[in-house]
This record gives C-alpha cells, structure tokens and sequence, in this order.
C-alpha cells in the first residue's frame, strides 16, 4: 500500500505489516505497535480480518518531501531509495503543522501526543528557563522521559541539593490543575499490544555517558570517559578553579579538584 502526499514539514510515515495486503487507517504516535492476535484477549489492529499485525511510526526531523524552490531536489527527493521505501510500502502524511516557536523536540512531542506545546508542557523547546522558590532562574532540558519532573535537584552534593520545580516537565492542564501529559503508548498496553520505541523523544531511558558532578550541575557537552583530565560541560556557571568536585555517583564516584575553567 502507498500513496503519495505533499509534505512541507516534517515526514511521518506509518506502515501495517500484514500476512496479507491490508491497509491502515490512521496513523499512530507509537513507534511501533505488534498484536499476538492468535492469543485471545490480546490486541486487535483491525483492518482487513485482522491481518494486520504491525504498526511501525517513523519520523524524520527536518525532511521536507516538498521542493522549497522548484528548481532544487527537496530532501526526500535527494534520499531516492528511502523516498521509494515510503512511497512503496506506507503512508505518507501532510497533516503535520509546524508548531511555533518549531524545534525538534516541541515538534516531535507534537505529533506523539497530537497537542500543540501550549497543552503537552514543552511550549518552548528544546530547553527552557524557569523560576526557582527563590526567584532565580534555571533551566531545563525538553529531552527527558514522559514521566520525569521540571527540575529533580541534584542527589550528588553534599548535602543533596532538593527539587527547584516539581511540576511535570510534559504537563497538562486541561483538567484545571497540573498533570502529566498522557504517554501516547498507554492506550496500546491497556489494549494488550506490546509498544516499543528507538530513539524516540521521551519515550526512551537515555544514556549520553553523562557525568553527575557534586557541584553545578550541569550537564556534559560531549562524552568524558572515566578518568578524563579534560571534560566539556554544557555550562560552567557554579563552578570555580580550586573546587572540589564529584563526579558520577556510588561506586563509579570520582572526586576530583578543578584546575581550569
């Protein structure tokens, strides 16, 4: 199944495997969704007697199908062999709005949930500022998982510095107080499909080598092994020459003394 649709933004694509040809109603904002649909009680795609058996989402940041000047390939075009794959074997879908202000992570969190920023918590992105009990400003990262909080403190100083912001960093406020934006997997498990995500905006436990410092914190700007003498931060601020530092936690725990900044 295909069909070919304009796309100015960012591309979806939503494919159903099938033992036989089917066809897909509407997308979904899972990365990928499976039936066991010889099992009874378990997940039911629908579609043509139930032949469907998979749901795979993809999404791709920044890939334009349509030509931002006529003369010129667009993205999809200039990637021939993934634009046929789509084109093949999937959906492509055009209805996909930019959000304002557009960056990965508002756009992408978007279309998983199918909110607009205003009620999904990320209404500026990919990281934002916000105010602390005492007046002062932090910031947050856009990027942490569906259930994580605005700011969880830092448990590596001593003593643990507590929570600035507890309010969900994916908030809702539909219901007239704060909660937690609802996952776009949890209709699915409730159903009895099994969910998976790969590298997908908050749906996903990530590991970027990071580096918990007892001071600070910030976060690293590119990966230090342990050990490292030379170690790249996302921010510097708090941090001082002469100060001593711990870096990561429990039995990975290093401490170390700052010579340069």
């Amino acid at each position: 199944m295909g069909k070919r649709l304009r796309l100015g933004g960012a591309i979806v694509l939503v494919i159903g495997l099938a033992i036989a040809a089917a066809s897909v109603a509407g997308a979904t904002s899972n990365t990928f969704a499976s039936t066991r649909a010889s099992e009874p009680g378990h997940c039911q795609l629908g579609g043509d007697a139930n032949r469907i058996r998979h749901v795979i989402y993809l999404q791709f940041d920044n890939t334009h199908l349509a030509r931002d000047r006529q003369q010129f390939a667009s993205d999809l075009e200039q990637m021939p062999h993934l634009m046929n794959f789509l084109s093949d074997n999937g959906t492509l879908s055009d209805n996909e709005h930019t959000i304002l202000i557009s960056h990965t992570a508002g756009g992408i969190l978007s279309s998983l949930t199918g909110l607009y920023p205003d009620r999904m918590g990320q209404a500026v992105s990919n990281s934002y500022g916000f105010f602390r009990p005492n007046g002062s400003v932090g910031f947050s990262s856009s990027f942490k998982y569906w259930t994580d909080i605005t700011d969880g403190g830092n448990p590596a100083t001593d003593p643990p510095t507590p929570p600035a912001d507890t309010n969900y960093n994916m908030v809702n406020g539909d219901s007239g107080s704060p909660k937690n934006t609802p996952a776009p997997w949890v209709p699915w498990a409730r159903a009895g499909c099994d969910v998976g995500n790969v590298s997908t905006a908050n749906a996903v436990l990530e590991n970027n080598n990071a580096i918990v410092f007892g001071a600070g914190p910030t976060t690293l700007a590119a990966a230090a092994a342990a050990g490292a003498t030379n170690i790249r931060v996302a921010s510097v601020s708090g941090f001082v020459i002469n100060m001593h530092i711990t870096i990561d936690t429990g039995s990975s725990a290093e401490s170390a003394v700052i010579s340069h900044v």
